[in-house]
């Protein structure tokens, strides 16, 4: 039973990598908002995968904060993150953490319905929360 779950779980997530790819095509966003608009769209569209893929069975266990990048995949998304912000590579990992977590706030909130943003809120919300936190941090920004 454990094993069909398993590939359960990975079909779920294959289709929110098709989301997120599906998303980047039809929206009009900034590349390096792109993940965490479409995850807090993901969480509103389809709730019940998104409470199964990153609330009740996420995979990532984080008792420290640096076993997000544990997860396969996400040091090379906050490595692009970095580019596209123009940060150093550890410094992009920091802010590319914090955002993770600012966003899954939002599409916790959003999926469980305790909060209703659309999409241009959202962004606006991460813009201008990248904006501060980077322009703090270094006095320059991309962003």
């Amino acid at each position: 039973m454990e094993e069909l779950k398993e590939e359960f779980l990975d079909v779920a997530f294959e289709y929110y990598e098709q989301y997120v790819a599906n998303y980047s095509r039809s929206a009009d966003i900034k590349p390096y908002l792109l993940l965490p608009v479409s995850y807090i769209e993901f969480a509103k569209e389809e709730t019940n995968l998104f409470q199964l893929l990153f609330i009740s069975d996420m995979a990532l266990n984080m008792s420290e904060t640096n076993d997000f990048y544990k997860e396969i995949g996400n040091e090379g998304k906050a490595n692009a993150f970095s580019e596209m912000i123009g940060v150093q590579p550890e410094r992009g990992k920091g802010i590319f953490l914090d955002l993770f977590l600012y966003s899954h706030g939002i599409a916790v909130l959003s999926a469980t319905g305790k909060l209703i943003f659309d999409s241009n809120s959202s962004e606006k919300m991460l813009q201008n929360f990248l904006s501060v936190y980077v322009k703090n941090g270094s006095g320059k920004s991309d962003v």
